[in-house]
């Protein structure tokens, strides 16, 4: 029986999904609080009456859930931390990463538990500044941030992939009765 080995380039590419995609979203956070200001800062519109950037504080996790939890960035710091470790061993010592689309959809999983930890770990709270709404239908999306639309992805990609049918099983016929060694060794001649 033959090892499985991961392949290089899916090892590359978890890697640079994770470790960019949590440089890109700490990179963007900071560039942001920098240029608007912390909260209550007054927003800066994008799109008017449907994107603009409003820099806020989260405790909680996504979308707020358990903010109001004790020690709750504690919590979900460790939850990431825990998240990322499972991932990391999951994928290259369980050898799971042989799939190229599961290690990429684990890789956004992981940027973004790693880019939301930082913030928990350093700062007590994550930075969020994407507030998306459209006003004129009076829809109010919480305020987000890179790293939770990479959490959030990753899930989809995840749910997709699960839902999605497994490849086709084999259709070689077999002959009722005879054994598959012979007939796999045996040659028709069909003539007409």
């Amino acid at each position: 029986m033959t090892a499985v080995k991961v392949p290089l380039r899916h090892s590359v590419l978890f890697w640079s999904i994770a470790g960019g995609g949590a440089a890109f979203d700490l990179a963007t956070k900071h560039a942001v609080f920098d240029s608007i200001g912390p909260p209550p800062s007054p927003p800066r519109a994008i799109v008017a009456d449907i994107l603009e950037l409003h820099t806020s504080y989260n405790k909680g996790a996504l979308w707020g859930l358990g903010r109001n939890l004790p020690h709750g960035s504690l919590v979900f710091a460790l939850l990431s931390l825990a998240a990322a470790v499972a991932i990391c061993y999951w994928l290259f010592v369980r050898k799971a990463a042989v799939d190229g689309r599961l290690t990429a959809a684990f890789a956004l999983i992981t940027a973004g538990a790693i880019g939301n930890g930082y913030d928990r770990v350093m700062l007590g709270h994550v930075r969020d500044f994407v507030h998306f709404h459209v006003d004129s239908i009076g829809f109010d999306c919480a305020i987000f941030n890179f790293a939770d639309n990479m959490l959030v992805a990753g899930a989809v990609f995840l749910l997709v992939m699960a839902l999605r049918p497994g490849p086709e099983p084999d259709d070689e016929p077999v002959a009722v009765g005879v054994d598959r060694e012979i007939a796999a060794n045996t040659t028709v001649e069909i003539t007409s």
